[in-house]
């Protein structure tokens, strides 16, 4: 069975102006994993307009196609679903925008198992290496796509608001898909579990908090399923919260860096410095947070406010500045505790990814019952990936297992 049908394939070229379609194909976008909630492909057609052919290269995502079980727990998790009704219901209302204020590709397809988008890297776009943190231009240029992002959400409700003649919220009419699904626990459970038998055998504190560590750990992570609902003091936007290097691509030009955020498939609607927590601590290193979170909170805010202001809308009226840095720091132990689920797994070589992630039995085991044992060899094998993950997960002994064992 064909992945795309005829009619899908002319429905994708008839904004170009309806050209005629003299063949079209797919392939891997890829030899090497990019991604582990769905396949990556390269849909190539070529057409012939006003007497001209040309080749259209663009980037399709599907539902996993030869992994039964990835299928299957996607399906669970809601994960496909989330994504298409965003990029089918919500998304179409919102204003990517072009040039340097758009902040994702654009979407020239959607059904509910597969997506087609213009194809960035034809456009000079690149995903970073996910092996090195992010530099202070690359840092800078997702925070502003990030903002540009959530600024919509501001908009839209700022926009529905006025047409109705009272506050509305998109939780009225998205909470179904922008919750987390009660299947996610068990993941989450998994990746809590390796930090705690990681820090176990590799921190630089051990031995004498491990009573302390199995009690404090898991109540930090209840703390930031707390963070992933509707927030009753801040002012709430779609977030995407998955920021990690596989879903920012950046385009240098003469020195000036522009970023794209892909994937939405985890979408919640919460507190938008969940996005800007998370995002720092996947991508960034302790002394780099420490030294610029002030510039970029101030160029988060900067952003946003352009953008609202773009429409006429005072910023003051839904995100105060005073507030921001309260607001931020309050979101790290969502940020903190995300990272500790992802960094073990960004920082692998990606042959080891391949490994663990591409083989149905092994990438079952990792997602649902442990992958202690592998991460820790990967630290007994890999001085790189074990001076990021140990600091990321000391630095989270140091903010909030200490202190209780001060108590």
């Amino acid at each position: 069975m064909e992945l795309l049908n005829q009619e899908e394939i002319h429905s994708i070229v008839k904004p170009l102006g309806s050209p005629k379609v003299l063949n079209w194909s797919i392939e891997n976008y890829s030899d090497k994993l990019i991604g582990y909630l769905g396949d990556h492909l390269r849909l190539k057609i070529e057409i012939e307009f006003e007497g001209f052919k040309s080749e259209l290269k663009l980037f399709v995502k599907c539902m996993p196609r030869f992994n039964e079980w990835k299928a299957n727990y996607l399906k669970e998790l809601t994960f496909f679903k989330k994504e298409y009704i965003m990029l089918s219901s919500l998304f179409k209302q919102f204003d990517s925008k072009q040039g340097t204020g758009k902040w994702c590709p654009k979407l020239l397809f959607v059904r509910e198992d597969l997506f087609v988008f213009e194809d960035v890297a034809q456009l000079g776009y690149k995903m970073p290496c996910h092996l090195d943190t992010l530099c202070y231009d690359e840092v800078m240029a997702a925070v502003e796509a990030v903002a540009r992002f959530h600024a919509q959400s501001f908009i839209y409700e700022e926009r529905k608001s006025k047409e109705q003649n009272r506050s509305y919220r998109i939780w009225e009419d998205y909470s179904e898909y922008l919750k987390e699904p009660p299947q996610g626990q068990v993941w989450r459970d998994v990746g809590r579990n390796a930090v705690i038998d990681y820090l176990k055998v590799y921190s630089a504190h051990k031995p004498n908090f491990f009573k302390c560590l199995e009690i404090v750990i898991p109540m930090l992570f209840d703390g930031a399923i707390a963070l992933m609902t509707p927030s009753s003091v801040y002012r709430n936007v779609v977030v995407h919260r998955d920021l990690w290097s596989n879903n920012i691509f950046f385009k240098n030009q003469d020195g000036n860096f522009h970023a794209l955020i892909v994937d939405f498939q985890t979408v919640l609607y919460a507190s938008p410095m969940l996005d800007l927590s998370s995002m720092l601590f996947f991508n960034t290193t302790r002394s780099f947070r420490t030294e610029y979170i002030s510039e970029i909170l101030d160029h988060y805010y900067n952003t946003v406010s352009h953008e609202l202001k773009s429409e006429g809308i005072d910023i003051e009226g839904i995100l105060q500045k005073a507030n921001l840095e309260k607001a931020y720091e309050e979101s790290i132990i969502f940020g903190i505790t995300q990272a500790a689920i992802i960094v073990p797994i960004i920082a692998m070589q990606v042959e080891k990814r391949e490994e663990l992630f591409a083989n149905p039995e092994k990438c079952e085991q990792i997602n649902v019952v442990s992958r202690s044992a592998e991460f820790i060899e990967i630290g007994k094998e890999d001085s790189k990936y074990h001076a990021r993950v140990i600091e990321l997960f000391d630095e989270m002994v140091e903010r909030y297992v200490f202190p209780q064992i001060v108590k």
